[in-house]
């Protein structure tokens, strides 16, 4: 029970708190007001995380004693959702900068919390380039993909037998692949690996055209039924869409003989599992965009392509890599588990081998 006196000042009766539990919560207002705070968070362009960033907005500024107000809050969501939606759009490797400044060293006692809200726009070329800035080769592994190897038993001659490696990066598969006489078409988007790839082929003479571009922007030009293998190495995780997907299946058939192969390898959702909107969106964001069987069927809808074989990427290349190639790289076990979206040791979802041949 409140304990307190009684004063009369102008006739007016005031009621004296001296319960030490309110007195101690008023202090601490007042040891908020006194607080002075500084910081930055950057934050994943995930428009499905606005309530969760809300959420842990607001448990900040009450921690910092500078609790905001509801209509506060309110307008800084319709900020904070406007500018994920826009930086989403752009590039999944965009961030969002909050900015939380209070008032330094105030002269009178301040509970006022400003803050921003920006963002920082980076593309999958700038991010490729800080790999090749930052980290120490081979980015990728020492040794070409199994799966593309055991595949070129398919073909015939390699003088006559046209390649085309989609995502070529530095040259894992294109470079064993033209020292074995195969003439590579070896299409890249990434700035950085243009130059890498452009300089050890003119280095070695070897049979390789090196385009810069995106596969599936219309205005990389390809030659029409020309190709007797394509290869996409880990290039559909980076796609952001079924359409994207889709595209992609249909520049394919265009530019591979009849009887030619395609081999790709993509992330699938394992049957009974659909991925929700919050899924869709991190799985951008961590290079592993998750498709489920029923998206590939769409994108393959109409299109001259044949199934031949579909296996798990993971045990394929861990049992027909050399035991020195394994693993690739320290991230790829992680990766093509599908752990670097799902933080656990049994994620729903696989990066799947798919070969097929074009009718």
């Amino acid at each position: 029970m409140i304990s307190e006196e009684t004063l009369f000042i102008k006739d007016e009766q005031l009621s004296v708190v001296t319960d030490a539990a309110t007195l101690e919560k008023a202090l601490q207002k007042k040891v908020d007001s006194w607080i002075v705070s500084r910081g930055e968070i950057f934050l994943p362009c995930a428009p499905a995380l606005l309530e969760n960033y809300m959420q842990r907005l607001e448990a900040l500024f009450a921690i910092l004693g500078k609790p905001w107000s509801k209509e506060e809050l309110e307008r800084l969501e319709q900020v904070l959702a406007l500018r994920l939606q826009e930086g989403f759009k752009t590039s999944p490797h965009s961030r969002i900068v909050i900015h939380y400044e209070s008032e330094d060293y105030p002269t009178s006692p301040s509970r006022r919390l400003c803050v921003k809200v920006s963002s920082i726009v980076e593309t999958l070329e700038q991010q490729y380039k800080k790999w090749v800035q930052m980290r120490e080769p081979p980015l990728f592994g020492t040794h070409p993909d199994a799966k593309v190897m055991a595949v070129l038993g398919e073909l015939g001659e390699p003088s006559k037998t046209a390649i085309l490696d989609v995502g070529a990066g530095t040259g894992r598969n294109t470079l064993p692949l033209a020292r074995m006489g195969y003439p590579v078409q070896a299409l890249e988007l990434s700035p950085a690996f243009v130059q890498q790839l452009t300089a050890v082929v003119n280095s070695q003479g070897l049979p390789v055209m090196v385009t810069a571009g995106n596969v599936i922007d219309p205005k990389v030009k390809l030659p029409t039924a020309h190709y007797a293998l394509a290869i996409a190495s880990e290039v559909v995780p980076h796609f952001r869409s079924l359409d994207e997907l889709r595209r992609f299946l249909v520049r394919m058939s265009e530019v591979l003989r009849p009887g030619g192969l395609l081999l790709f390898n993509i992330f699938l959702a394992n049957d009974g599992y659909e991925p929700d909107q919050l899924a869709r969106e991190i799985s951008e964001l961590a290079w592993s965009f998750l498709f489920t069987r029923a998206d590939l069927v769409t994108a393959l809808e109409g299109l001259p392509l044949e199934l031949i074989s579909d296996e798990s990427t993971l045990e394929y290349e861990r049992q027909h890599l050399p035991p020195e190639a394994w693993p690739p790289t320290g991230w790829f076990e992680h990766w093509a588990s599908g752990q670097d979206l799902f933080l656990i040791k049994n994620p729903p979802m696989q990066l799947r081998w798919l070969l097929y041949r074009r009718k």
